[in-house]
């Protein structure tokens, strides 16, 4: 970046602060990406983003508010595809279908989030634990019980109690995370492994496709009905 850019970049960031807290944010993210969040530097982010180091702790207190916010943003993202996803959709199958393809896609176009994910997985999550996700942990839950409970309406699913209904939901959010996240997350070590490569358009949208076909059959072809006595 030249002086002279820089300089205007400068300028125009000091005019407006939700475009400096966006360039931060996302140089932050593909840096926290690649070296996770105790190897990079607040050096690094001024670097990539092209603003004064100063507006880190102006606007985010410290790295690791910095660091916070991004998680925050992320999961704002995912929040509001679940509520777009829970307005739409008609019955069961298309919750599923819709969320997993929303969700799929969002993980396919984000790649610095799914890296993120890894570096938080090794350390125990330490980033994720500080979140405040129970708004966020109940509107993916409340999406899924609404879609199980119209299909229970519907006579597909009679004699569901609550506990079931609590249950399913659940099970139906973490099928979708786990064989999308799963997927992008290991890409490099399965594709050796099995010999594929995993990153092809034509493997992606196979895997996609399996996925919403897996879940179909487990969530909507499968009757729920309690097995309590």
């Amino acid at each position: 970046m030249s002086a002279d850019l820089k300089r205007e970049l400068n300028s125009k960031t000091k005019r407006d602060p939700e475009l400096t807290r966006r360039r931060l944010l996302e140089a932050a993210v593909e840096l926290f990406a690649k070296k996770g969040r105790d190897g990079t530097s607040v050096d690094e982010i001024c670097k990539a983003s092209g603003v004064n180091c100063r507006m880190i702790y102006h606007y985010f207190g410290s790295k690791n508010g910095l660091y916070m916010a991004m998680l925050k943003r992320v999961y704002g993202r995912i929040r509001e595809l679940i509520v777009d996803v829970d307005e739409h959709a008609q019955s069961l199958p298309d919750f599923i279908e819709t969320f997993t393809e929303r969700y799929f896609r969002f993980l396919q176009s984000n790649p610095e989030f799914v890296a993120v994910l890894r570096w938080e997985n090794a350390s125990g999550a330490e980033g994720i634990c500080q979140l405040e996700l129970g708004d966020f942990r109940s509107r993916c839950l409340e999406a899924a019980s609404r879609a199980l409970e119209q299909s229970n309406e519907e006579n597909s699913f009679s004699g569901m109690s609550q506990k079931s209904l609590t249950e399913n939901s659940m099970l139906i959010i973490l099928t979708c995370c786990a064989l999308c996240g799963y997927y992008f997350s290991n890409q490099a070590s399965l594709g050796h492994v099995m010999g594929v490569d995993l990153t092809s358009s034509d493997f992606s949208e196979q895997w996609l496709a399996h996925i919403k076909q897996s879940m179909h059959v487990r969530f909507c072809e499968q009757s729920f009905c309690d097995a309590e006595s």
